[in-house]
């Protein structure tokens, strides 16, 4: 054992992690293997406005009250299958809740709407045991129908249910290995696998595998989005696309009726804006302060930051389809060209670093900095390819978003790219149509992205975004459609970390693929690891600041002190 601990970007001791098979194994399913930063933890567990005041006794949270919440975009669209902006997203955490749920201040996922689990003795089936007395928004009980319906909405071509509009992310990226589901009785609800995979119950935590009212299913079809109807704790009013989403909470919420009566979620796009509400009072917290905001707004007495991971990652997506990035020599020049540093400092205001283990972020298990050269920088390089390649005076276009850091990242990249010989055009769009233009092959050449840690594990970045299966390689990138032996192989690597226990075993097989992929498609260039900056009135305690910094709102234990 190291005498020195290891230790992340700021100097903080990373809390070690060692399982034997039963302690990854938690009633019959798995713990996240992420670790994270002693000090980010102790804060976590320390900075809800419900803790010490100046006798040291916990503060009491008083009932009722509005919580206004600056989310980045909505369009009004609340599904599980259709992601649009953040903002809904997040609205649909509230509304709804799955069979496991992860609370981020620890990487071990637990029962909520399931009571129990087992897994099969070869790994493929998982019986899950619901919950009793669980009452859904308008009233029906949760049985496993409901479960079906909300599974095979997006697992099935033909289901009427599902929008035209959808990106079908259970199907895809979140739970690819899923064959069937069925309800053996009302309580008990069972899913079949292709594959052993152990990081299963940490995946149905994502927003994407909420469970859904069969019978508002049936009364609204595929605009289920503008009448959600689940089990969460706050259950929807109204949605007005580009304006708010705003919910109440649900008595009869199964694990106890939230503090706070009623909660907004404003979009707030202009970053002056949203720093002056969380000044004067007006806007009560949001996890998308800019960064360059997040000093000024510490100062005050009025508001509380909250010091959280860098577990987003920003990178580069490139079209691999598309003629003037085609040749992989083009992609490694672009890889080779982005001044992270820069982009560190001046975009994000120092709240964020140039990754060292390319994919995953300091304290991911799998992180190692063996893969640092992927993500250095080196221009005389990238001019020799451009050169080789006979890109010199190629055209080429940046796509990004037109809030918080993404103007200044871009503009920085631009001047990148023109230095290697290429001649760029960025182009900005707002939250609510810039998904649409990523997550399509002719919307884009290369487009600026973020990935935020859904589920803590490192499944969750290095399989959605390398994976065959996943919108990343088919609608962001395109390579799952390149060398079919190589894309095969990738994808077999990725298969190992999902079904081994053993961290360093997990490390070794994320290293391998992140390193082939580079070596054999670079169709994804990362760019910084960051901070979502979290900020609230100093009155609002039991917020979860660690489920908010990857934009999971967790938001039914906050109340104002009394």
């Amino acid at each position: 054992m190291s005498e020195k601990p290891m230790r992340d970007e700021d100097g903080r001791p990373i809390l070690p992690v060692a399982l034997s098979r039963r302690g990854f194994l938690v009633r019959a399913g798995v713990v996240g293997l992420a670790t994270m930063p002693l000090g980010a933890f102790l804060t976590a567990c320390s900075q809800s406005t419900g803790e010490s005041g100046a006798n040291g006794e916990m503060a009491k949270l008083r009932k009722g009250g509005t919580v206004t919440f600056a989310i980045d975009g909505t369009n009004g669209v609340l599904d599980p299958a259709v992601y649009t902006t953040l903002g809904d997203w997040m609205a649909v955490d509230c509304v709804c809740r799955g069979l496991t749920t992860i609370d981020f201040k620890t990487t071990t996922p637990a029962m909520a709407m399931a009571e129990s689990s087992q897994i099969s003795d070869d790994g493929k089936t998982l019986t899950f045991t619901l919950r009793q007395g669980v009452t859904f928004h308008d009233g029906s009980v949760f049985t496993a129908q409901d479960c079906v319906r909300s599974f095979n909405r997006q697992l099935l071509d033909q289901d009427p249910s599902r929008p035209s509009n959808s990106t079908r992310p259970l199907r895809g990226s979140t739970n690819r290995s899923i064959t069937e589901v069925r309800a053996v009785d009302e309580r008990t609800f069972r899913i079949s696998l292709n594959q052993p995979d152990l990081t299963f119950l940490s995946r149905l935590t994502d927003i994407s595998t909420r469970i859904i009212s069969a019978a508002a299913l049936d009364k609204y079809g595929a605009n289920i989005g503008q009448n959600l109807v689940g089990a969460g704790p706050f259950k929807l009013v109204s949605a007005v696309p580009q304006q708010s989403v705003t919910l109440e909470a649900y008595d009869g919420y199964f694990g106890g009726r939230p503090l706070i009566d009623r909660l907004v979620l404003q979009q707030v796009t202009d970053p002056s804006s949203l720093n002056a509400g969380l000044q004067s009072g007006q806007i009560t917290a949001s996890s998308f302060v800019a960064h360059s905001s997040a000093k000024s707004l510490a100062a005050n007495p009025k508001v509380k930051v909250y010091d959280t991971p860098r577990r987003l990652a920003v990178f580069l997506l490139m079209n691999t389809t598309d003629p003037a990035l085609s040749d992989i020599r083009v992609r490694q020049a672009v890889n080779l060209c982005v001044d992270r540093a820069q982009i560190a400092q001046n975009a994000f205001f120092g709240y964020a670093n140039a990754p060292k283990g390319y994919i995953l972020p300091v304290g991911h298990v799998g992180y190692d900095e063996s893969l640092a050269d992927l993500t250095a920088t080196d221009v005389a390089k990238a001019k020799q390819l451009i050169t080789e390649a006979g890109a010199t005076g190629r055209a080429v276009e940046l796509i990004a978003q037109n809030n918080n850091w993404y103007p200044k990242a871009a503009q920085i990249l631009e001047e990148n790219l023109k230095v290697i010989g290429l001649v760029p055009t960025v182009r900005l769009f707002d939250p609510g149509t810039f998904s649409g233009k990523v997550f399509d092959l002719k919307g884009h050449q290369i487009a600026l992205w973020e990935r935020n840690g859904y589920v803590p594990d490192p499944e969750d970045l290095v399989n959605n975004m390398l994976s065959s299966a996943g919108s990343y390689a088919n609608r962001g990138t395109g390579h799952a459609a390149l060398d079919p032996d190589k894309v095969k192989q990738l994808d077999a690597m990725l298969v190992r970390g999902l079904q081994t226990a053993d961290p360093e075993q997990r490390k070794a097989a994320y290293t391998e693929a992140q390193r082939f992929f580079a070596d054999n498609f670079m169709a994804i260039s990362m760019v910084v690891h960051a901070q979502n900056i979290v900020a609230g009135s100093a009155e609002l305690g039991e917020i979860n600041p660690e489920a908010l910094s990857s934009q999971r709102m967790q938001m039914e234990k906050a109340g104002f002190a009394e």
